[in-house]
């Protein structure tokens, strides 16, 4: 069954979850073990990719039949998924989606296959259900800055003169390109103009933008929201947007703190207290809602139907995950 933030939209929920039947079907292998947990794995998510290419299939000229946009959905998160799998192996994660990570259960090398493994599906599903090359180079493309969207996370990691600009510019890519992907080819299947797609690209990132910094607020809450370790990227020397104002800010305490090598359990909470205390997690909040604002604002010029009602009721959702 879909997501329950779909409960609301049961037309769209039974197409996600022909999605998810597809992508089943798509990813068996010989090996149940991986195949199980590849399954599992596209059977726990939110599936917001897919619903957002769905979504805004509805907005372009030429209507498509829901068989012939389900392969495109399954696609889109099957690649998620793929770089979720890397992602895990890459920070030595042992939980996504409350369930222990592939690595952990069956060792890097088979994760890494696992994820290359999905990578292949998806091209091969975008190459039988794209009929222009140039929409198969708009997903290469946009795979090329995802990964440059990682490798740029490098300079972030342990790194106290991290800067916002920086952060976005990584999240841009690792996060928001593929929000903006989904976006952009419901509007291209469907026959949408240069303006549409031009408008659905920017909203898909700015959604992605919103998403990938609500997500580093959530993780000051509880592992229940995000299905992984509380602050496990903090250990890794990944510094999300909350800490990174403090160290833009100069706080010396802060600085201080994740200049050691290796961090306590009294160093995470500290550091922790200090972002709230300080307002710097009150300050990553206001920039989601400025992202999410600027989504809003560009829906608003849609054109009007039931799935821009949608669209607008699920990213306000989306951001009231945050208090």
């Amino acid at each position: 069954m879909a997501n329950s933030i779909w409960k609301s939209y049961p037309q769209l929920g039974e197409k996600l979850d022909l999605t998810t039947d597809y992508i089943h079907q798509m990813v068996k292998i010989n090996n149940l073990d991986i195949s199980s947990m590849i399954i599992d794995l596209t059977s726990g998510g939110k599936m917001l990719r897919p619903a957002f290419f769905l979504l805004f299939s509805e907005f372009g000229n030429e209507k498509k039949s829901t068989t012939d946009l389900i392969p495109l959905a399954a696609s889109l998160e099957i690649l998620h998924v793929a770089t979720l799998i890397h992602d895990d192996v890459i920070d030595d994660s042992p939980m996504r989606r409350s369930q222990p990570t592939i690595h952990t259960k069956y060792g890097r090398r088979n994760a890494i296959y696992a994820g290359d493994y999905l990578f292949t599906i998806y091209f091969e599903l975008i190459s039988q259900n794209l009929v222009k090359n140039t929409d198969i180079l708009r997903n290469a493309l946009s795979m090329k800055r995802i990964l440059i969207g990682e490798l740029d996370q490098m300079c972030i990691n342990f790194n106290v003169k991290a800067t916002t600009d920086m952060y976005l510019k990584e999240i841009s890519g690792k996060t928001a390109e593929l929000f903006s992907l989904s976006a952009t080819m419901g509007a291209v299947v469907s026959g949408g103009d240069q303006e549409l797609v031009k408008r659905c690209k920017e909203i898909g990132h700015d959604i992605g933008m919103a998403f990938q910094i609500i997500d580093d607020i959530l993780d000051f809450s509880s592992s229940s929201e995000t299905g992984k370790p509380v602050h496990e990227d903090l250990r890794n020397g990944v510094y999300s947007l909350p800490y990174i104002l403090g160290l833009e800010s100069g706080n010396k305490d802060l600085i201080a703190i994740l200049s050691k090598e290796e961090l306590t359990d009294s160093d995470d909470e500290k550091a922790t207290n200090i972002v709230i205390d300080d307002g710097y997690l009150n300050h990553a909040k206001e920039i989601a809602r400025q992202f999410t604002q600027h989504a809003l604002e560009e829906i608003g010029k849609l054109p009007k139907n039931t799935s821009r009602r949608v669209l607008t009721e699920v990213v306000k959702q989306l951001v009231n995950r945050i208090k």
